[in-house]
């Protein structure tokens, strides 16, 4: 019943199609629920400018970091639904921390869906000094040593640290867990052998992995990447199972006109189909998307569905 509210409330109907009159007459705020820096961060400023462009009043990113995304998320939902405060939501801040945290102060139905930006897939990373090329050679050399090595997440819960305990009880590791306050300062530590693996998006990995501070493991994409050459797939370890791929996109709380939720999904879509922002992506391995609202609400909807079986097989602890 809950999903079919969801689903129910990213409706459009016809009688709302008109333009909302004087939205927005005064700068747009999008709330990043993670530190500066990190993936989610670098999305949101990319897109922020060309959108904003687009609806004719800036678009202001804010960074409100804590919680595993919790309470960027939770100031969004509790927002007044005017249009002029959104959320980059994404898998670890939405998905996966609802079905976690049953007592958060928010639910995903909290939310509105407006647009999906991209998927941003995903690539395992290690210090330089394990003795491992590839995840298969890191998962043999991690079972011959119990309690030697650690990984890292941007946070508690968060959809890195599920994809540690999701390899570690699959493979009977034992390896401890180090969260960090989003995903770039754990890369100083993991540059310097204090921890040794960590699953990230490739968007945040790839400049470390590209100057040789940490090197590339395995990547969750099909094919290898013509930036990373050297990275065998998952695939080719027989490791599919491993090759988790996240999203990023705009949701707003819920009461949020539909007029609203459209016309800034129509501008993420003018600003998705600008060359340069293309390219950007490109870059960065980041597949543009551009999904309205009732496609993204059917995206977060299968998407929690199957991180709940994740969330049970890894044995994360809930509240």
């Amino acid at each position: 019943m809950a999903g079919l509210l969801f689903l129910a409330c990213t409706q459009t109907p016809a009688a709302h199609s008109a333009e909302p009159p004087n939205w927005p007459s005064k700068p747009v705020t999008l709330v990043v629920p993670f530190p500066p820096g990190g993936g989610n961060d670098t999305v949101a400023r990319q897109i922020a400018g060309p959108t904003g462009q687009a609806l004719g009043q800036l678009l202001v990113v804010e960074n409100r970091p804590g919680a595993g995304g919790t309470i960027g998320s939770a100031t969004v939902a509790r927002a007044r639904p005017d249009g002029y405060t959104l959320l980059l939501c994404s898998t670890s801040s939405l998905v996966v921390a609802t079905a976690l945290y049953p007592s958060l102060p928010y639910r995903v139905e909290d939310l509105t869906p407006v647009v999906h930006i991209a998927n941003t897939p995903t690539v395992w990373v290690a210090d330089p000094g394990v003795p491992a090329t590839n995840l298969q050679e890191f998962i043999a050399t991690a079972k011959q040593a119990p309690g030697k090595y650690g990984y890292a997440s941007g946070g508690k819960n968060t959809m890195p640290h599920l994809a540690g305990q999701t390899i570690s009880a699959r493979n009977g590791l034992d390896m401890l867990h180090v969260p960090y306050r989003g995903s770039t300062p754990a890369y100083a530590d993991l540059a310097t052998g204090r921890v040794n693996l960590m699953m990230d998006s490739i968007i945040s990995a790839l400049p470390f992995i590209e100057s040789g501070r940490v090197k590339g493991l395995a990547v969750s994409v099909d094919q290898r990447l013509p930036q990373l050459p050297s990275v065998p797939t998952l695939a080719e370890q027989g490791l599919d199972d491993l090759g988790f791929v996240g999203w990023v996109g705009i949701c707003a709380p819920r009461g949020t006109p539909p007029e609203i939720t459209a016309k800034v999904a129509r501008s993420v879509q003018q600003a998705l189909a600008q060359p340069a922002l293309q390219d950007s992506f490109a870059r960065q391995i980041a597949e543009p998307v551009g999904d309205g609202p009732e496609a993204f609400a059917q995206t977060i909807q299968r998407d929690s569905m199957a991180w709940r079986q994740i969330i049970a097989a890894s044995q994360a602890e809930r509240d």
